[in-house]
């Protein structure tokens, strides 16, 4: 397994979130797309952070 996939493994479930809103939006490929799916995983990530830290108090 080269360093690449193991990466792209690694990361598929971090960036997910942001992949289904814009597959569902229907948004096409694009530097845009790119900023908004960059959005989204920060706001479902930070939430989920907060959550955890909420919880671990």
């Amino acid at each position: 397994m080269s360093a690449n996939t193991l990466g792209a493994a690694l990361a598929w479930p971090f960036l997910l979130p942001g992949n289904l809103f814009c597959g569902a939006l229907g948004l096409p490929q694009s530097e845009y797309s790119d900023l908004i799916r960059m959005l989204i995983n920060s706001l479902v990530w930070t939430v989920i952070g907060v959550f955890v830290v909420a919880l671990a108090a």
